[in-house]
């Protein structure tokens, strides 16, 4: 028996969504994606926020922001983070359920 094989745009597409769940495969990035369905937040905000250094945070947002995920806005000397487009909250179970209601003010000093 001859079993048909997929066609390579269908396997395109796997790899693609694949690539997709290794990087919503990390609780941080979750959290930080969770974070920016809110509002637009500074690497500091997050890192404070999710309880990492900003080398880890810095790291997750650029995996997030190599994916398109994630996009970046420079004011005088802090850069914004914000989700390039809130369409993956609707397309994504893991971000519709999003528990973050508002963040607790944090003092930087």
């Amino acid at each position: 028996m001859i079993l048909p094989t997929l066609p390579p745009e269908i396997k395109q597409q796997a790899e693609h969504q694949a690539a997709h769940c290794r990087v919503m495969g990390n609780p941080q990035r979750i959290m930080i994606l969770w974070l920016l369905v809110e509002r637009e937040r500074t690497v500091t905000e997050i890192a404070l926020a999710i309880g990492a250094s900003l080398q880890s945070a810095s790291h997750h947002l650029r995996i997030l922001e190599f994916s398109n995920m994630v996009k970046t806005r420079r004011e005088h000397h802090n850069v914004f983070y914000h989700l390039i487009n809130n369409e993956i909250v609707k397309r994504c179970p893991v971000l519709i359920n999003c528990p973050i209601v508002e963040t607790q003010e944090v003092s930087l000093i």
